[in-house]
């Protein structure tokens, strides 16, 4: 329902923790036994002893998320990466099996369902750790004194049996009488990098990783569209911004010439991974090309093995060299998407690409935005009513001059025919965005497709949107016999609350249930919560009352210009709440409201802040920030 523009941020870290060799951790516990102690919200864990940095471990949902990372070097479990989504995990005989987004865990072929489905954040895979370790045969407990999360085990067998060969087209040991590999839509050529594999290529092709599996040997060709000619500075600047991570340190930046051919070239070490890369940027046309490299080493001179092979990049495609293996992935201006995990095939233009942080297939381009989603079939429900649900929800979250040209109809797929819901809708009376809501129910689930386009395409966004749903094809058989009961976050009912109690500043408050939390430990300063066209946050402020803190945040937002309008005051009990909200824009000029509430006790105050699109503050909105405030006990 809602128009995302997210940026695509390919997700370096994960795939350096792909290549992670299986003993790096091995010589570090000659015992064999592993201790790990954790603490969830720090960012510090022990390995036996030895501290380490990592992305903090969170809790939620009552389950226990770590990086991925902490597993595999602990244990020395083998990992096998799939569609940059599907990891494989090898542990002595033991397989585990986990998805990002999915709760589904495969552990020895058996699914077992978790709380909370594998993320990444921040570039990190953080997994739920209690069914990963728990396969493996450790234990998991807690220190009562320390307050760590304990996880006792053994490092896996040398010679476990654990095999990538049979991995067929990702193998890139070479086709007869093939010595480079290539994309003739891409436009780009290069000498096969020996002993290798291919690890992970995105949707489009335009993002190509191979790995090894015995060392951290890394090569990544990566394609960007550019509109202006770039200079060797902005080309460097693109490479620094767009691909370093926090630890790595430059330590050669200049441009060298290789076959006629001007790169801008950056080296860098890392400070805490022990490892090396070169990044080469090339201009040609509209393309940006990237050729990068990254081998375990501190000294600069371990990546003098890998020259060649760098050198060989070239920004073309010769269709009669028969020695050059075409590994494109699109065919006639279009990528085949197979999306296995939901039983999903589609296609889509070339440049469409995949919403990594949604929890569900999701694709989006500068032309418009696909979203896929299962949920099971309401007793006794109909393709009529789920229409009309989903109808009255578009108008509960859109004020009238916010949404037009409504209609409905119908549509035939492969799997059956579908109900459409077609509307305009807009965020700030300028951009016009034309919404397609896909519903199709077929045996024990409904399927809901979002497709959405920029309302100035007219009939091309159209025509787009039917060549796309007539290529959509949904494995039902599949859905069928692999998901369980599944709920529809769009038929969730909305009045349904949880109550949240902070211990530490003596009070609770009603949440409506489907919101997410982004900080949700209340006995902090500052919790955050999101929900489809908003958020939520809640500041803690002690030894101050809520008259002066209101004061204080009206007197900041008006030194920066900001009106403050509609400032009441009421009581909740004895409590004293003061009331004010302001008009703001967020960076993509979209105008929101802003309601603050301050609420006083004991001398401490308790700051509401919610957001929400002017589109979206419809009446029972704004009605329910009031809710949501004079929800609050004080203990």
């Amino acid at each position: 329902m809602k128009m995302k523009r997210i940026m695509f941020m390919l997700l370096a870290v994960l795939l350096v923790v792909t290549i992670v060799p299986a003993a790096a951790f091995a010589a570090d516990s000659a015992s064999g036994n592993v201790e790990i102690r954790l603490k969830t919200n720090s960012s510090t864990v022990a390995i036996n002893g030895k501290q380490s940095t990592v992305q903090a471990p969170f809790e939620k949902a009552g389950t226990t998320m770590v990086p991925l990372s902490i597993i595999t070097k602990a244990f020395g479990a083998k990992l096998k990466l799939q569609d940059n989504k599907i990891i494989t995990l090898t542990y002595n005989n033991k397989t585990v099996v986990v998805t990002i987004g999915s709760k589904t865990v495969k552990v020895n072929g058996k699914d077992q369902t978790v709380a909370v489905a594998p993320v990444v954040i921040k570039g990190t895979t953080m997994v739920p750790v209690r069914v990963i370790v728990e396969a493996f045969g450790a234990k998991i407990g807690k220190d009562k004194k320390t307050g760590e999360i304990v996880i006792t085990g053994t490092i896996a067998q040398s010679g476990n049996g654990n095999s990538n060969s049979g991995g067929g087209s990702t193998n890139l040991d070479p086709d007869y009488g093939k010595t480079k590999f290539g994309d003739s839509y891409y436009g780009w050529t290069m000498n096969y990098p020996p002993g290798l594999k291919l690890l992970n290529q995105n949707d489009d092709g335009s993002f190509v990783i191979w790995g090894s599996t015995t060392s951290d040997t890394s090569v990544i060709i990566s394609t960007e569209k550019v509109s202006d000619v770039l200079t060797k500075s902005e080309i460097q600047d693109k490479i620094v911004s767009g691909w370093l991570g926090d630890d790595e340190v430059v330590i050669d930046k200049r441009t060298i010439t290789v076959n006629g051919l001007n790169f801008e070239k950056v080296v860098t070490r890392t400070t805490e991974r022990g490892l090396l890369f070169e990044y080469r940027a090339l201009q040609k046309g509209d393309t940006l090309y990237y050729v990068m490299g990254g081998v375990a080493g501190t000294d600069k001179t371990a990546l003098d093995p890998y020259q060649s092979l760098l050198d060989s990049f070239i920004p073309s495609f010769d269709s009669n060299d028969k020695t050059i293996k075409d590994i494109t992935k699109v065919s006639n201006g279009l990528m085949s998407i197979n999306n296995k995990e939901y039983g999903l095939s589609l296609k889509l233009p070339a440049g469409w690409y995949m919403d990594k942080d949604s929890s569900n297939p999701t694709y989006v381009s500068e032309d418009g935005y696909f979203s896929f989603s299962i949920s099971s079939v309401k007793e006794q429900d109909n393709p009529q009513q789920w229409l009309a649900r989903r109808q009255q929800l578009l108008h509960d979250d859109f004020l009238p001059n916010y949404i037009k040209n409504e209609k409905t109809s119908s549509l035939t797929l492969k799997d059956g025919n579908a109900l459409v819901l077609t509307y305009e809708f807009t965020y700030d009376q300028k951009l016009w965005y034309t919404a397609n809501e896909v519903l199709l129910i077929a045996g024990k689930y409904r399927y809901a497709i979002d497709f959405n386009y920029d309302s100035k395409t007219g009939s091309q966004g159209e025509a787009l949107f039917k060549s796309t749903m007539a290529t959509v094809d949904i494995d039902t058989a599949y859905v069928e016999k692999n998901y369980g009961q599944m709920e529809d976050e769009f038929d969730l009912d909305r009045s349904e609350v949880t109550v949240k109690t902070s211990t530490k500043y003596g009070y609770s408050v009603a949440l409506p249930a489907y919101w997410f939390g982004v900080n949700t430990d209340f006995n902090k300063d500052s919790v955050a919560y999101v929900d489809s066209f908003g958020h939520m946050i809640l500041q803690n402020i002690e030894d101050m009352s809520a008259s002066s803190t209101a004061q204080s945040v009206q007197q900041s937002l008006q030194k920066e210009g900001v009106t403050v309008s509609g400032s009441t005051s009421f009581q909740i009990g004895s409590a004293n709440v003061i009331k004010f909200s302001v008009q703001d824009v967020t960076e993509d000029d979209i105008p929101i409201t802003d309601v603050f509430y301050f609420v006083e006790n004991k001398g401490n105050t308790i700051m509401f802040l919610f957001g929400i699109n002017n589109a979206n503050a419809t009446t029972s909105a704004l009605n329910r920030f009031d809710t949501i405030v004079k929800s609050i006990k004080f203990q």
